[in-house]
């Protein structure tokens, strides 16, 4: 048995994504289900059916490195009037990955992880606003008994 499981690394990511005041929402959801309702910015969280673990024995024993891709899109609930403007302004695209590259920049989770870490992929313009689509990278070294 893993000590550390997908649920624990969800947990943990809604966790650093609550001490956000600005999100009104931060939900878990399958991969095709659709996004929730959100009034201003919203983050949604979903693992993909392509590679969401790796697995590598870098140690003797039963440990194993694992690193786990999840999905973290943020949905910011209004056009801007022009592009530049939706990067530039207060809570727009550019504070919004930046907010979340120090959120989880080396987070270890009380030891439990070894190091965490946001990409920004893409964005998506949406009917009402943009997604901004990314992932959250985390390495563990899981001991199996």
């Amino acid at each position: 048995m893993a000590t550390q499981k997908l649920e624990d690394i969800i947990s943990f990511i809604e966790t650093q994504l609550n001490t956000l005041s600005q999100l009104d929402t931060v939900v878990y959801k399958g991969e095709d289900d659709q996004d929730p309702p959100v009034k201003n910015f919203g983050a949604v969280i979903y693992t993909s059916k392509d590679g969401f673990i790796e697995t590598e024995h870098k140690h003797i024993g039963p440990h194993l490195t694992e690193n786990w891709t999840i999905n973290l899109d943020l949905i910011i609930q209004r056009k801007a009037q022009t592009p530049r403007t939706s990067v530039s302004e207060t809570y727009g695209t550019s504070y919004w990955i930046n907010t979340l590259m120090t959120l989880f920049f080396n987070k270890t989770n009380s030891g439990a992880f070894v190091r965490t870490y946001y990409e920004s992929e893409d964005y998506e313009e949406i009917n009402s606003g943009i997604k901004i689509k990314g992932v959250v990278r985390v390495e563990l070294l899981n001991k199996y008994t």
